[in-house]
């Protein structure tokens, strides 16, 4: 029985660092089986924490060497995760930073050369997992609902939060998943003004009050009206929703208990299209529903520590919320990564066309060797 040893890498919008999980996979009975053995974050430097805020700002040819410095700088990080870990890896699966993901244009930009990464380790390195699905008509996101599928599947839906909250789910025997809100990048956004990198278990939130005309203007956004699947960008939040935390009067505190229950809220009119149809996103004022124990919904990422967060989402939804252990909410999608070099190794199907919208299924992600 083939083990395959893999790192998974992956960088978010929440520029918190790089995440790196070590797995082993295997498959039994024509089902794929995983041990998440280790995982580690390290945090990018003040200069690159500043270079990724500010990257869309730089010219093409300043992107070009960002791409082969940050292939190379993840490659070292790496080589350090593989000593102090005592690790034998035999891939990698690099994400890479989102830099431009603009899939009605026919285009994204994931920072982090694979080339380098692989020159750098001595590793084959699997990287630019989303073109190809974009060329296929895809949205190229969101790519985990593949490992939702495949190792999550006794739960009725899987929860992402973290920079942008995700969703994913079983419908008519197919993985549907979508975009639902932005998450952490607003909460951070409004934490840092506090001099805090994120509000802790959701702290200051907890400490504020509802400003209604902020959260009835974040609702109102048009993107919550499109049909899945679709996707959310970095530059979208940034234009559309961040403008509005500035522009609203009122504490810091209060702003943050307003977009908590916002992304409570659409978290939970997501949710409730498990038991509606779910052809179309169109979702009503969802209010409060008794607790019937239908099923789980298993939340991860960042997000999943903001104890006011999760605490707001359970009132809201009839499904239990379990959190898993602390290596499984951190570096889930780092495993999934991980994962998808397997699957995209062995030429077998890691993004579903059901989840992003393209014309097929596909293998995604190119092989880069020494």
């Amino acid at each position: 029985m083939k083990i395959w040893k893999v790192i998974g890498l992956m960088s978010g919008s929440s520029l918190d660092g790089l995440d790196m999980a070590f797995a082993e996979f295997w498959k039994e009975q024509r089902r794929w089986q995983y041990r998440l053995i280790v995982g580690e974050t390290v945090e990018y430097s003040k200069k690159w924490v500043q270079t990724l805020q500010n990257i869309r700002n730089y010219s093409s040819n300043e992107l070009k060497t960002l791409h082969t410095q940050f292939g190379v700088l993840t490659g070292e990080l790496v080589n350090q995760f593989i000593a102090k870990h005592n690790l034998k890896p035999e891939l990698i699966a690099s994400h890479g930073h989102t830099v431009f993901h603009n899939p009605e244009q026919g285009y994204t930009f994931q920072l982090g050369d694979g080339q380098a990464i692989a020159n750098t380790t001595r590793l084959t390195t699997v990287a630019d997992f989303r073109s190809k699905d974009i060329s296929l008509g895809g949205q190229g996101a969101p790519l985990v609902p593949i490992g939702d599928e495949l190792l999550f599947n006794e739960y009725n839906a899987c929860i992402n939060l973290g920079g942008i909250a995700n969703i994913s789910f079983t419908h008519n025997q197919q993985r549907v998943a979508f975009d639902v809100c932005p998450a952490n990048q607003m909460l951070n956004f409004l934490a840092n003004k506090k001099g805090f990198a994120y509000d802790k278990d959701g702290k200051l939130a907890s400490q504020g009050v509802l400003l209604e005309s902020l959260y009835q203007k974040l609702s109102e956004n048009p993107f919550y009206l499109k049909p899945f699947p679709k996707s959310l960008s970095n530059e979208y939040i940034a234009e559309n929703f961040i403008p509005l935390l500035e522009a609203t009067a009122g504490t810091v505190e209060d702003k943050l208990h307003t977009v908590t229950l916002h992304i409570a809220d659409q978290l939970h009119k997501a949710i409730s299209l498990l038991t509606k149809r779910a052809d179309i996103y169109n979702p009503p004022v969802v209010h409060r529903e008794l607790k019937n124990n239908k099923g789980e919904i298993l939340v991860t990422g960042g997000g999943a520590r903001n104890r006011f967060l999760i605490s707001e989402l359970e009132d809201l939804t009839s499904y239990r919320v379990a959190v898993p252990s602390a290596l499984m909410v951190d570096y889930k999608e780092a495993l999934v990564f991980a994962l998808m070099g397997v699957l995209r190794i062995n030429n077998e199907i890691n993004c579903f066309a059901s989840a992003t919208g393209a014309s097929k299924d596909s293998s995604g992600g190119v092989i880069f060797q020494l």
